[in-house]
């Protein structure tokens, strides 16, 4: 029998990571002094939880000043 040829493994990969392909620059989010937030949504959320808080504080004092007359209130029932 004649000896065999070594096999050749493949080429050899690269010795080093391939560097990520460079994204978009859209879509790349900056921090550096830019707020990730509008202002315009961060006022329009503390005006809203504002408006809920007063519309809550608003039903408990009618419901205390009814149950001092001596009524029930039930803010889910439609009025008639």
């Amino acid at each position: 029998m004649a000896p065999s040829a070594p096999v050749p493994s493949g080429p050899a990969g690269p010795s080093h990571r391939p560097a990520p392909p460079c994204p978009f620059l859209g879509d790349i989010i900056r921090v550096d002094g830019s707020p990730l937030v509008r202002p315009y949504v961060v006022v329009w959320e503390r005006e809203r939880d504002e408006l809920d808080r007063r519309r809550l504080q608003r039903a408990r004092r009618r419901a205390a000043v009814l149950a001092t007359l001596g009524q029930d209130y039930c803010p889910w029932e439609a009025a008639v």
